[in-house]
C-alpha cells in the first residue's frame, strides 16, 4: 500500500510553480460578471476543486428550490455566518454558477438535486462592498458610476433602465422604496447577493456621514421586496458569529452596524433570514477533505481506493459471518 508521502504530491501547476497569489484571490462580483480567472470563473474547475460540505449543499439546494418555483417560500432571504476567510465569498460563487446552470460540471450532483437547477435566465446582483465607491461611482457602462448598493444592484438587475429608475436615490444616497425595488426584478427569477457589508458602510460614513442611517432602511425595503416576490432569493454575509452575535474582526463596529439592520428589518417585516454556515459539516474532518481535494488529487484518489479496499474486505467479512454484521471492519468516517 501507498504511504503518505508518495501520495502527498501537489497539483502539476503547484510543482511547475505557475500559480499566481492573484489567481485564488476570490471576487464575488468578477465571477457573477464573466471576468474571474478560471480558477473560479470555469465551473468545472471551481467545482473540481471545491469540497462539498453539508452547509453549502443546503445553501445550493435553499435558494435553488427558491427560484426555480420548487419551494423555499419560506427561505427567501438567506444570511451566512462566519468569520473572515470562513468560505462565504467562496460559497457565494458556488452559487451563482450553480444558479446559472453548473454548465461543464461532471460532479453537479456532489453538491445539489440536478432537478432543481434553475431553468433559463436568472437575473444576478452581485454586489461587494469592496468594489463600491461612494465617492467616485463605480463605473458600470460608459457614462454610468453606481455610488450606493442599491445603483448597483438596479443596474445587475435591469440595466440601465433600472438605474436610470433609482438615479436620484443613488446620487442623494437615500434608499428607494419596496415598490421601486419590485420593479426592477419586471417578474424575473433574481438573485441578489450581498457581500463585504462592513467596507462598504465604512466607506459611506466617510462620504455621506449624515446618510448612513439609509443602509438600513434599504434592508427593510429589500427584505420586504424580496420576501413577497415568487421566485427571488437574497443572500448576504456577515462576519458575526450567530451563537454569540458579535464581530471580532477588523470591521466590528461596521460588522454590529449591518447585524442590527438587518435584525430591525426582520423584526419590521415579519421574516427572519434563515441562517446557514456554508462550511458546516458533519464532523470536525472538513479541512482534511478540503485541502486534498484543492491541492492533493492523489489522496483524493487514494481515499476512493481506500473505501473500494474496506468494501471488499467488509463483503468478505459477511460471507464468513452470518450471525452479526461486519461493519466494524470499516472505519467510521468511509461509512455511507
Amino acid at each position: 500500500m501507498k504511504n503518505i508521502f508518495s501520495l502527498s504530491v501537489p497539483r502539476d501547476d503547484v510543482k511547475a510553480g505557475r500559480i499566481r497569489d492573484e489567481e485564488f484571490a476570490a471576487d464575488l462580483a468578477k465571477v457573477a460578471n464573466g471576468t474571474a480567472t478560471p480558477e473560479y470563473g470555469d465551473p468545472a474547475t471551481f467545482f473540481r476543486h471545491t469540497h462539498p460540505t453539508r452547509g453549502l449543499r443546503t445553501l445550493l439546494s435553499t435558494v435553488c428550490r427558491r427560484l426555480s418555483g420548487k419551494g423555499g417560500e419560506l427561505n427567501s432571504v438567506v444570511r451566512l455566518d462566519t468569520q473572515f476567510g470562513g468560505g462565504k465569498t467562496h460559497s457565494l460563487i458556488a452559487l451563482v454558477h450553480a444558479v446559472r446552470g453548473m454548465n461543464g460540471v461532471p460532479n453537479a450532483s456532489e453538491f445539489v438535486d440536478p432537478s432543481i437547477l434553475p431553468k433559463g435566465e436568472i437575473r444576478v446582483a452581485a454586489l461587494d462592498g469592496e468594489n463600491c465607491d461612494p465617492a467616485n461611482g463605480l463605473k458600470l457602462e460608459e457614462g454610468v458610476f453606481a455610488r450606493s448598493l442599491w445603483g448597483e444592484m438596479a443596474y445587475r438587475l435591469a440595466g440601465r433602465k433600472g438605474f436610470d429608475r433609482v438615479r436620484k436615490s443613488d446620487e442623494q444616497h437615500v434608499a428607494p422604496g419596496t415598490d421601486t425595488i419590485v420593479e426592477l426584478f419586471d417578474g424575473k427569477p433574481c438573485l441578489i447577493l450581498i457581500d463585504e457589508i462592513a467596507i462598504y458602510l465604512r466607506k459611506v460614513a466617510r462620504v455621506f456621514p449624515d446618510r448612513t442611517d439609509q443602509f438600513a432602511a434599504f434592508v427593510q425595503s429589500l427584505l420586504k421586496a424580496v420576501s413577497t416576490t415568487p421566485q427571488v432569493s437574497l443572500v448576504f454575509t456577515l462576519a458575526v458569529r450567530a451563537e454569540d452575535k458579535v464581530a471580532t474582526d477588523a470591521y466590528r463596529e461596521e460588522q454590529q452596524i449591518a447585524m442590527g439592520a438587518f435584525e430591525e428589518a426582520e423584526s419590521v417585516v415579519g421574516r427572519k433570514a434563515t441562517q446557514l454556515n456554508p462550511t458546516e459539516e458533519d464532523s470536525s474532518t472538513t479541512s482534511m477533505k478540503v485541502v486534498p481535494r484543492k491541492w492533493l488529487p492523489h489522496i483524493a484518489i487514494f481515499g476512493n481506493e481506500m473505501l473500494k479496499l474496506f468494501a471488499t474486505m467488509q463483503n468478505k467479512a459477511r460471507r464468513s459471518t452470518s450471525s452479526k454484521k461486519a461493519t466494524h471492519f470499516i472505519p467510521k468516517p468511509w461509512r455511507h
